[in-house]
């Protein structure tokens, strides 16, 4: 008897790209209503954790004392700390958990983990440019000026804070089906390590050149300082570049990709 043969309609290229696109936007929007629950109330929730470590961290400052850092605004200056540490943590947390050959919504013919990724990554983005508009326009709408030195120069410092967490979060997808027990406390790990060396509360010129190896690992550490280099006038980074966030999140991404396409490639269904 012979076997039956599947059937496969020729598409043509602004077809398959609709189709794409069209996958793409549903995907984003299925992660956004499931982060928030499809209510104001979830997306203020979501805005009220930064707004809540950003309160933290002034009120410690505030008690204790201030260290002499950088002359010019600290108010500026904790921000452009947090905020990169938030987007960086958070998309790594996000993309970590983004989905797996075994998900549910994967077992769908068009669906597919790039486009579990894209969702994951996009709807963390729209999350934390989001909470900063509504964080850095309630500053200034309280103290009525926050002066920046070159706004245009930290967009591209705050990408790559954003774009190395997505790498290592797809570090830890990829690998994770090949010790899930082990890959969970690698993850802890790191979210503790970047608590210190991410150099949020404080500068890489002001660290003694022996200490500065167990923070220019850190792709976090030099985009936050590179970001710091452009807030203020007076602030010149002279231990940190912004190329070697860049290339570490080729590096990263290269690798999480080739090893999620070769592990999925070994997930077993459970089906014939």
């Amino acid at each position: 008897m012979p076997r039956l043969q599947k059937y496969h309609r020729s598409t043509t290229f602004w077809e398959s790209s609709l189709s794409l696109f069209e996958l793409s936007y549903i995907s984003i929007v299925r992660s956004f209503r499931s982060a928030t629950g499809g209510s104001m109330l979830g997306l203020a929730g979501l805005l009220m954790k930064p707004l809540l470590l950003f309160t933290v961290f002034y009120v410690m400052f505030e008690v204790f004392g201030r260290t002499a850092v950088i002359r010019g605004d600290f108010l500026l200056f904790m921000m452009t700390g947090i905020f990169l540490y938030l987007a960086h943590i958070q998309a790594v947390q996000n993309l970590k958990g983004a989905g797996h050959a075994s998900a549910g919504m994967l077992f769908y013919a068009k669906t597919s983990t790039l486009l579990s990724i894209l969702a994951a990554a996009v709807n963390q983005l729209y999350i934390v440019v989001l909470s900063v508009i509504v964080i850095m326009g309630t500053a200034y709408l309280i103290r009525g000026h926050l002066e920046v030195y070159n706004p245009a120069g930290m967009l591209l410092p705050f990408f790559l804070a954003w774009a190395s967490g997505l790498s290592v979060g797809l570090l830890f997808m990829a690998f994770s089906p090949l010790a899930p027990s082990v890959i969970p406390m690698f993850y802890q790990v790191y979210r503790r390590a970047q608590m210190i060396t991410s150099g949020k509360m404080f500068v890489a010129n002001a660290l003694p050149s022996a200490y500065l190896p167990f923070f220019s690992w850190n792709p976090l550490f030099h985009a936050i300082d590179q970001a710091r280099g452009h807030a203020f006038i007076n602030y010149i980074p002279r231990y940190t570049s912004i190329e070697y966030p860049l290339y570490f999140t080729l590096a990263a991404l290269a690798i999480g990709f080739t090893g999620e396409f070769a592990m999925r490639a070994r997930q077993s269904y459970g089906t014939e």
